[in-house]
């Protein structure tokens, strides 16, 4: 579990709802501290904290909880729509052809060695 970007989330989130600690407290019931405490990564967080926290800021758990799981997908595309709700036709002409590089590039550079790569790399062991 990362509680550093879990508490980073959960800051995010409570900013972009104009919510102080304090008033996320009254919402939640739990102390200015604690809040301070959990987006700062200093202590782990209840489940009730973090279902409370959720309701509170209209935030779903799994976008709090997503750089901790593994089947995140459908955060990061949402996180993304919503990155582009603001732009102008041209942006998203822009961002369109840089996403579609920047796939490219990451596959290209991220992707491992293929079976016949493998194999080749066996036999030059082998013959050596």
């Amino acid at each position: 579990m990362d509680y550093k970007k879990l508490g980073k989330r959960i800051r995010q989130a409570r900013k972009a709802m104009h919510y102080s600690q304090e008033q996320l407290a009254g919402k939640i019931d739990y102390s200015v501290p604690h809040i301070s405490h959990v987006e700062n990564a200093k202590t782990i967080l209840s489940i009730d904290f973090l279902v409370k926290t959720s309701n509170a800021l209209h935030v779903s758990a799994d976008k709090l909880l997503c750089d901790s799981l593994d089947y995140t997908a459908e955060v990061y595309k949402g996180e993304i729509m919503e990155a582009l709700t603001d732009c102008s036709r041209g942006e998203l002409k822009i961002i369109s052809r840089a996403m579609t590089d920047l796939k490219k590039n990451l596959r290209e550079n991220m992707k491992g060695p293929t079976e016949d790569e493998r194999t080749e790399k066996r036999n030059h062991r082998k013959q050596h």
